[in-house]
């Protein structure tokens, strides 16, 4: 039987192989539950306190959300949606504000570790709509782009992703800043709760709502991003998403790696990843534990163990590299 070290080393040897080369990162809802910011299970639980014949029974949001009868309510239930999420964002920038930010040092050490080399550009497709990510970028002095230039006002620009000296924050679904000005989206302060929210629900209307500017360039450049990487750590995403799932499907059948931690792998995860050649997974086995299933090559059995240690979580996981 192998001692525990030498499982750890086993593990961590992987994971430095998968990422030896900047990885493309997708971050998901489940990146931010630890800072405060609402899973999709409290936003399902938030419409049902607000939303008028909202069925209270259901647990599927995405699923009741694409009803017809929602149709008309869209509106609001972007506002109910957009209400908790900026409020948990405010309480992080608040966080940064007071130097209260080692509870975010995962995500300084993730950007440092992969933007240090040649040309320093690091990718990152999310469909959250908060802004932890551009917030801590910006307390630390790190160029970011969300493809707008981040002035009150301010339109879509494709070209303000670069290709060097960068992160690219590829928001596929939206984010907190951006409303409807005059039928155009613009990049406006958060604070600005007069105008509508430019954010795509969770529902089968999305495809409707991301054929428009700006959501039709950000997905086809996240479509980019996807079949150009060499590897995939991925971050808190459940691959639920219909944008984003099967570009990275058909990607790490080919044999791209994918490098994944998250509280809990979902069984929507599992079927999504079947048929990867090469995996390791990361997810909470008990507390201080962590359980690890990888899959080095299409030739290989999937293997599963428990190591010692939070590695599931950003901050530790980043000790492996």
């Amino acid at each position: 039987m192998k001692k525990q070290n030498d499982i750890e080393e086993q593990v961590f040897k992987i994971v430095q192989k998968f990422l030896k080369n900047p990885p493309l990162i997708v971050w998901g809802s489940g990146a931010t539950v630890s800072f405060g910011l609402p899973s999709m299970w409290s936003l399902n639980e938030s419409l049902k306190k607000e939303i008028t014949d909202f069925d209270t029974s259901n647990d599927n949001l995405e699923e009741e959300l694409s009803k017809d009868k929602y149709r008309e309510k869209l509106p609001q239930i972007k506002k109910t949606i957009w209400n908790e999420v900026n409020k948990a964002d405010v309480s992080v920038l608040k966080k940064i504000t007071s130097n209260e930010t080692d509870t975010f040092n995962g995500i300084k050490l993730l950007i440092e570790k992969f933007i240090e080399t040649h040309p320093k550009i690091l990718n990152i497709v999310t469909t959250n709509y908060d802004r932890v990510l551009e917030h801590l970028l910006a307390y630390e002095n790190i160029c970011f782009t969300d493809g707008f230039e981040g002035k009150t006002l301010s339109a879509f620009d494709e070209t303000n992703f670069q290709n060097k000296n960068i992160v690219n924050i590829v928001k596929v679904h939206g984010s907190l800043n951006w409303f409807n000005v005059n039928g155009e989206i613009r990049y406006l302060s958060n604070q600005i709760t007069t105008e509508a929210p430019q954010i795509v629900v969770p529902s089968k209307n999305k495809f409707e709502e991301t054929y428009n500017t700006p959501y039709r360039e950000l997905i086809q450049k996240s479509d980019i991003l996807i079949n150009d990487t060499l590897s995939f750590l991925v971050i808190g995403f459940g691959f639920n998403d219909k944008h984003l799932t099967p570009k990275i499907q058909a990607n790490i059948k080919k044999g791209v790696p994918l490098v994944l931690i998250t509280k809990e792998i979902t069984s929507n995860t599992f079927k999504e990843l079947e048929n990867a050649k090469k995996y390791i997974l990361f997810e909470e086995a008990e507390i201080g534990k962590t359980r690890v299933i990888y899959k080095e090559s299409n030739s290989t059995e999937k293997i599963e163990k428990i190591i010692q240690g939070d590695f599931w979580q950003l901050n530790k996981f980043m000790e492996i590299l």
